[in-house]
């Protein structure tokens, strides 16, 4: 079962990190690298100006946007973008997770009984969960970008860029600390299964 756990994570954080990777391809922006997996890369290629990754940790993933947390001249960066097209590209992944994870978890109630169904139900929980816990406004997680990107209505383009990235930055090492805190917690539950 410890598989399992494993194996709908990893597709699950592929899914979310491809649905940011096609929707910014979508609206004209450019991506830099769209990674599966964290920590020391194991295996890499480049295409059409995006440098595809896969690294050793596989509990995360993140897809680099061109200029994400700093002004840009190119068009094509994320800065220069309409806030709504800010928004579906930070917003699609926690959408692809929800509602996978909700036809998922219908999916595995209706055949309970099946062998299958277990794996069905594992995975569409973990997106289900992952998806609603990346919606929450934590700066660092997708939730929190609707927000941030209001400060571009209140400051100068260049001066809101530097609060999001300040944010930014503060929010991933508060979540980076918590999930190193959480992590044992996640290999006993994994190893249980």
């Amino acid at each position: 079962m410890s598989w399992t756990i494993i194996v709908s994570l990893v597709v699950t954080i592929f899914m979310h990190e491809l649905a940011h990777l096609l929707m910014a391809k979508k609206v004209g922006c450019g991506v830099e690298v769209f990674s599966i997996g964290l920590g020391p890369i194991l295996f890499k290629f480049n295409f059409r100006g995006t440098r595809y990754q896969i690294a050793l940790v596989p509990l995360g993933g993140f897809c680099k946007l061109k200029d994400e947390l700093s002004i840009g001249d190119d068009p094509t960066s994320f800065s220069n973008l309409r806030y709504r097209d800010k928004l579906k590209i930070t917003l699609v992944g926690v959408t692809v997770n929800i509602i996978v994870g909700i036809i998922c978890l219908l999916i595995s109630l209706q055949f309970i009984l099946a062998d299958w169904a277990y794996c069905l139900y594992m995975f569409g929980s973990l997106s289900l969960i992952l998806g609603v816990a990346n919606i929450l406004p934590i700066p660092a997680l997708d939730g929190s970008y609707p927000i941030l990107l209001l400060l571009e209505k209140f400051f100068d383009k260049r001066t809101a860029y530097l609060y999001i990235s300040r944010i930014v930055k503060v929010g991933f090492w508060i979540l980076t600390t918590l999930n190193i805190i959480f992590l044992p917690y996640l290999i006993q539950l994994i190893i249980k299964n």
